[in-house]
């Protein structure tokens, strides 16, 4: 038999390739394996005959991963389905059943942990749990790690009160356990408590969870007025706590008030093979909190079909699903997916990826906390041996007197001139130290000028070297230990700026090396021709996570600048609003956004305005949409 493929005839079977010729025209889901027989790569079709031969063709289209995968196919399978919709779901299961080496996969899906309510019991509890059962309880979750669930059961059991034995009641007690006496259970086993209020808190455990926070707010207050008016003061005072535990919780939730109803936020980072999804949850128009999942095979997949394996896995594992889904990057099967989530939720679902306003910028903040998150988990270093390999690579290759511990990255961030600002990150031993990163508005350039840029940002970092800047508010206050490396974004042309800015600050003890990015070259001060750091070594890695942080922190940044710019243009327009009350509505609301979604009341009160200029702003800003 002649082969046809440019898979050579050693590698996939005869049988196999016999097997290219009888796959069907019609939807399902195929499986490649390796010589040792296990499955390395599952997905779906709506024609399983033209997507499987599509591997073994011509190699032109196809990416560096496909190509890799397809020299190891030894044997092929398929499974035929109804529909290509129930290919999709499928997929998804044998990917969570296999976890086949060129699929991206959720990292350890099958032991993310749940909170479990078994309500259909007298006395219900909450515990923890890492499978689903189809029983009566209701679960909340999955959880990316066991520590992000302590956390929300610590909290929960601060607000309320609940049993936390396991197994059957014993309602013959005499006296309480040590959970009584310390204020964590009401006592239903010695009859503190009746199955009427045991049975309301679990309720409101159950709208807190799913982010009705406000209902059980008003519910609280409700009843605590009501003992109140029934001379209950201890009662009342009890219902007072919880209604400020609560409170508190909402607030700090609130960062998302421009947003209504109940919807995820998806967004995806990679580096170096690993990705880590971010899903920030909106529930009520607030935000309900934020969960990071590592995801394996990651490799030089796109970014779309890294979210996409993502989405698939992670709604089949979820007890509910939203009205909404905000994605950074469109998906393939996008309606396919769409009609699946709608068919879980029974209800309709729908998948956007926001291309202006309030949802592109809250996704983008949901992409630069994720970026952040990849780079802060050591993901792109590594773990702690990878880190100090690379520290070492770096002493050598650049000729450093010792190993840098504290390396400073700089960029700059401007459209044509305009805004221009700049970032400073700090690793400490490898790992990104936040509380150390500045920001920088340019201040004596006007105009697309990189380099002048980045010598003023450079040169008033130096200046606050040992606490030395000149008019400083605080004199001796530093901006942390002197830098061991200072690494620039760019070539050669900025590597000569940062030397000289350094020189003229005498920083003689401070080396300074730049990062190319068109061609990933370093350059280094000690040496004429680039510095040869080979892809995937733990040195270059290491640069190139400080690079990106960098330019990852200063775009969030100048986006920034731009929202609160345009913010302040639109206020500008409305008749009636003056600088000072301008200032005062952007610190009351934190952006228009806010104000936009919210009332005539809320703007009156809260912007201390007449109620005839909140409707007036409230009909101005409505009209401009969003």
């Amino acid at each position: 038999m002649e082969c046809r493929c440019y898979n050579p005839c050693n590698v996939l079977a005869e049988a196999a390739a016999r097997k290219l010729d009888l796959l069907p025209r019609a939807p399902g889901v195929y499986l490649f394996h390796d010589a040792a027989g296990e499955v390395i790569y599952v997905g779906k079709a709506s024609n399983l005959r033209n997507r499987v031969k599509s591997y073994f063709g011509s190699k032109s289209g196809l990416s560096t991963k496909v190509v890799r995968l397809v020299e190891v196919v030894t044997d092929l399978e398929f499974m035929l389905t109804g529909t290509e919709q129930q290919a999709l779901v499928l997929e998804a299961d044998l990917v969570k059943r296999y976890r086949p080496q060129y699929n991206a996969r959720l990292k350890d899906d099958k032991s993310f942990p749940y909170l479990k309510i078994d309500v259909g019991s007298t006395w219900p509890t909450v515990t923890v749990t890492r499978r689903r059962l189809n029983d009566d309880s209701l679960y909340f979750g999955p959880f990316a790690s066991a520590r992000s669930m302590r956390q929300t059961l610590r909290l929960i059991r601060k607000v309320f009160r609940f049993r936390v034995c396991s197994g059957p009641l014993d309602v013959h007690r005499a006296r309480p356990c040590l959970n009584k006496d310390i204020g964590l259970c009401p006592g239903p086993c010695v009859g503190a408590v009746s199955e009427e209020e045991y049975r309301t808190t679990i309720d409101r455990i159950v709208l807190f969870l799913k982010g009705r926070r406000r209902e059980v707010l008003e519910s609280l207050v409700t009843e605590m007025k009501a003992a109140a008016g029934n001379l209950d003061f201890e009662r009342a005072a009890m219902l007072r706590d919880r209604v400020q535990a609560v409170d508190l919780v909402t607030r700090r939730h609130e960062g998302v008030t421009a947003l209504r109803g109940d919807q995820d936020i998806l967004a995806v980072a990679q580096n170096a093979g690993h990705a880590l999804v971010e899903v920030f949850s909106v529930r009520d128009g607030r935000g309900l909190g934020r969960e990071d999942f590592p995801v394996e095979g990651a490799g030089d997949l796109p970014l779309p079909e890294v979210l996409r394996s993502f989405v698939l896995q992670y709604y089949g594992a979820v007890p509910s699903v939203p009205p909404l889904v905000l994605l950074q990057h469109p998906i393939a099967d996008a309606g396919l997916i769409r009609g699946w989530l709608s068919e879980l939720r029974g209800a309709p679902v729908r998948i956007v990826v926001p291309r202006q306003g309030v949802r592109l910028r809250l996704v983008q903040t949901v992409a630069d906390n994720v970026a952040r998150e990849l780079v802060a988990k050591g993901a792109t270093g590594g773990e702690s041996p990878l880190r100090d390999e690379g520290l070492r690579q770096l002493k050598d290759v650049l000729g450093l007197p010792a190993m840098p511990q504290r390396i400073e990255g700089f960029d700059i961030s401007t459209i044509q001139g305009a805004q221009a600002v700049g970032s400073m990150v700090v690793f400490e031993r490898g790992v990104p130290k936040p509380s150390d990163y500045r920001r920088f508005r340019i201040r004596t350039v006007s105009g697309q000028d990189d380099y002048s840029m980045m010598r003023e940002v450079l040169e008033r970092r130096f200046a606050r070297r040992e606490g030395t800047a000149p008019g400083a508010a605080r004199p001796g206050r530093t901006w942390g230990s002197s830098p061991d490396l200072v690494l620039v974004d760019g070539g050669r042309g900025q590597l000569g700026v940062a030397v000289a800015v350094r020189d003229g600050a005498g920083a003689a003890d401070v080396r300074v090396a730049s990062l190319a990015k068109e061609h990933e070259l370093v350059f280094s001060e000690k040496r004429a021709a680039p510095v040869e750091l080979p892809d995937g070594s733990p040195g270059l890695l290491l640069l190139q996570a400080v690079r990106d942080e960098a330019h990852r922190f200063a775009v969030a940044y100048h986006r920034n600048l731009r929202d609160s710019s345009a913010a302040a243009s639109m206020l500008d327009s409305i008749p009636g609003i003056g600088p000072r009350r301008k200032r005062s509505l952007l610190v009351a609301f934190g952006s228009v956004e806010a104000m936009r979604t919210a009332g005539v009341e809320e703007l009156a009160l809260r912007g201390g305005l007449s109620r005839a200029l909140a409707e007036q702003i409230r009909d101005a800003l409505s009209d401009r949409g969003r």
